[in-house]
């Protein structure tokens, strides 16, 4: 997995040597090794570039009326001019800026577009210069690792059984829900997904039904039982179970896996670009957001007489949270357990959580002391948005909490 903290140094890196860049500048752009002067303007902290300058990546450009096509043999990006909707080999998807045009220049945004052609981007401190170098594409057998547990895909996968919601969102997401034949009883979103068979719950699946479909792939998470994927094994049909992620990064991997495993590579590099360009606009928004503006949450998992379970440090709730300003007060245990004396400790000044669990504490005397409760400072959200860790969390749930956390700062999101 990638380091997620150092990728968020070098991101800030990134945008701090950048600050210097002035509008209309000429931007040198090291590709492949080869320096492109690139006409470029910096917008709080984006670099545009023109579309005549993408040429150096061998993208082929033509505006027609609002639309601006810039293409490749085996990419297609289609721009909306003054909007930040693109679509990647006709997969919709917003960003957290628009497009623009100045003069007779029209100006797109570089970094999703290195990014979702395979590009790494880097910063040199010592010339001053984008460099931008093209990543193999990852061939297969494709090796996906998860702790202890290795799993190898052989090849594209044209029939799928989800064994998880998450992992139907994010199927479709990519936009091949129309290859799983079969899912679960929770996998409820989109609402297409309600129409593909029903091969029962996460822990017990019904094992004949998904024989039948003999789907090319089985894709768990978190939730299965071992049992089932081995009996699958031995029916000769490849299983992936991996672990839920806990952080954006995780996240991007996974996404970025599944696109290879449907063939969709273009797509999941587009999808992760944008979920990227707008978590970067959130921490954009909020660098001046001091600890002490930094408000306490609690985000109840789980409340009442079966005890109180929360997003412990290690969680993608809790990193969720982090990205928005905010503080978790369950950063001091990792996992889902809690207690009720470490909450009343702790006195949040909002909690979050699902409308049974939190009508549990409203009703209920162990928890009229917090201040959250007696000052109305809760919030019912979709639970599934924040668990699932699918790009919900990033579209729907960043803004969700930003509205909560940071009302003022709501129009600036730009998506």
């Amino acid at each position: 997995m990638r380091n997620s903290n150092k990728s968020i140094f070098l991101t800030f890196v990134f945008i701090l040597l950048l600050s210097n860049l002035v509008l209309g500048a000429e931007l040198i752009v090291n590709v492949d090794g080869v320096d492109r002067n690139m006409a470029a303007e910096m917008i709080e902290s984006k670099i545009f570039v023109s579309t005549e300058s993408l040429e150096s990546f061998g993208l082929d450009s033509q505006v027609s009326g609002n639309e601006i096509t810039i293409e490749n043999e085996d990419v297609e990006f289609i721009f909306v001019l003054d909007s930040n909707q693109v679509k990647v080999n006709g997969l919709s998807f917003t960003l957290a800026s628009k497009t623009y045009s100045k003069g007779n220049l029209v100006y797109l945004p570089l970094r999703f577009i290195l990014e979702t052609l395979n590009y790494k981007i880097d910063w040199s401190s010592n010339t001053n210069k984008v460099i931008a170098n093209k990543q193999a594409e990852t061939q297969f057998p494709l090796v996906i690792e998860d702790g202890e547990s290795r799993y190898v895909v052989e090849g594209e996968a044209a029939t799928i059984v989800s064994m998880a919601p998450g992992v139907t969102e994010k199927l479709f997401a990519l936009g091949v829900g129309d290859r799983i034949k079969g899912r679960t009883q929770y996998c409820d979103y989109p609402a297409e997904a309600n129409d593909i068979e029903n091969i029962g719950s996460l822990y017990e699946p019904n094992l004949e039904l998904i024989l039948d479909i003999s789907p090319d792939i089985v894709i768990a998470e978190s939730f299965f039982k071992q049992g089932i994927l081995d009996k699958l094994e031995e029916a000769g049909i490849n299983t992936v179970a991996t672990s839920t992620a806990s952080n954006m990064e995780d996240v991007y991997d996974y996404m970025l896996n599944l696109g290879v495993i449907v063939g969709k590579e273009y797509e999941a590099r587009g999808l992760v670009a944008s979920l990227k360009d707008k978590v970067s606009r959130v921490k954009y928004i909020l660098r001046d957001i001091t600890d002490s503006e930094k408000p306490s949450v609690y985000y109840v998992v789980g409340t009442g007489q079966s005890g109180e379970y929360t997003a412990g440090r290690n969680t993608f709730i809790s990193k969720l949270l982090s990205i928005t300003g905010a503080k978790n007060v369950a950063d001091d245990v990792e996992g889902w357990n809690y207690s009720l004396e470490k909450l009343i400790d702790h006195d949040p000044d909002y909690i979050i959580g699902a409308q049974f669990n939190i009508e549990t504490m409203l009703n209920g005397d162990n928890y009229q002391v917090l201040s959250a409760i007696q000052n109305n400072k809760y919030l019912l959200v979709n639970e599934d948005i924040f668990s699932r860790a699918a790009p919900r969390a990033v579209d729907e749930g960043l803004k969700t909490l930003i509205k909560l956390f940071h009302k003022d700062k709501v129009k600036e999101l730009n998506f």
